[in-house]
């Protein structure tokens, strides 16, 4: 009998939208492993199911991404967060696979460590998390990067887009529009600033890196920046909902989380690659998807204003030249 083909691409932590999107563009060339089938903590069962598998690529998006209970679930944060991609990182480099690995934003701070650091991050610049989650996902990404200099990290920032199979994992998006639905309130937190990025568009740009053989780290968000109101009020109207937007002075939740740590993309500009949309156009696609019958015409009355976008581009751009320090 002939041996049954094997996936080019095995997708890790595939019950999450970003597992997801990486599925439905992949297609028959990908396998996914949820946390039920494969837990990334777990060594032995690691190296045993992807020996079996015989991947070409392994696409990491796998994470204990509760920011709060990763405060007091310290081990169950390293072994997902840190142990597990560094032992996956030793096995691809010993079996000759490629590794996709995923960071976040919050290995950054938002002063940058006290330095009074508000503009957005460069991937040179030195981490300074402010919180366990974000200190594990550091850790992790130094490991990948150590054990494995053919990797590619990314390192990410406030997604959607995508449909997580894990019960009461909404994203940011899905949480608006449920709580509009039901005429409750919408909070956000005074000050902070998003960098939202569309799964629909991470997974194409991701994968077009990889087949480019990139690797190393690289930022890679939605373009342009925005307040979390400002986020909140173009769901609303995108959707054409009505909600009140109530803004929390001070976060109290258990983790602390910076107000600022926006990325910019400048490995991905430097060596030549597209940029991902604009925020405003992936959160109108994104939203017409799922409000068909109701979405607003993107950017409101007509394009974006030329004023607009150079406010994103100078965000973007400001302080990027300058020493690091």
């Amino acid at each position: 009998m002939a041996k049954r083909a094997q996936p080019k691409y095995v997708v890790l932590g595939a019950g999450g939208q970003l597992g997801q999107a990486f599925l439905h563009a992949l297609g028959a060339r990908a396998v996914g492993l949820e946390r039920a089938q494969l837990e990334l903590g777990d060594a032995a069962a690691l190296e045993r199911t992807l020996d079996a598998l015989e991947p070409e690529v392994v696409i990491n998006t796998a994470a204990f991404n509760h920011v709060d209970l990763a405060e007091t679930q310290r081990q169950r944060a390293l072994a997902a967060n840190f142990l597990g991609p560094a032992q996956l990182a030793g096995l691809a480099q010993a079996r000759g696979w490629r590794l996709l690995h995923f960071s976040t934003d919050y290995v950054f701070g938002g002063d940058g460590g006290g330095g009074g650091l508000a503009r957005p991050r460069v991937e040179s610049d030195a981490p300074a998390p402010v919180n366990f989650y974000g200190y594990s996902k550091l850790l992790g990404e130094e490991a990948v990067l150590r054990d494995d200099p053919t990797a590619l990290v990314a390192r990410v920032a406030h997604l959607y887009g995508g449909q997580s199979l894990s019960p009461g994992r909404a994203n940011l998006v899905q949480r608006f529009l449920e709580q509009a639905r039901a005429g409750q309130p919408l909070w956000v937190t005074r000050g902070q600033t998003l960098n939202p990025t569309s799964v629909r568009d991470l997974a194409p740009a991701s994968l077009a890196l990889l087949e480019a053989g990139a690797r190393g780290l690289f930022h890679l968000t939605g373009e342009g920046e925005c307040g979390a109101e400002e986020f909140a009020r173009e769901v609303l109207r995108l959707a054409r909902l009505e909600a009140e937007v109530r803004v929390v002075e001070r976060d109290t939740r258990p983790a602390p989380r910076a107000l600022y740590t926006v990325l910019e993309n400048r490995r991905l500009a430097d060596e030549g690659f597209a940029p991902l949309p604009h925020w405003r156009d992936s959160l109108a696609a994104c939203v017409a998807a799922l409000c068909p019958r109701s979405a607003a015409p993107a950017w409101g009355l007509g394009p974006p204003s030329r004023r607009e976008h150079k406010r994103d581009a100078r965000r973007s751009r400001a302080g990027a030249r300058a020493n690091h320090s």
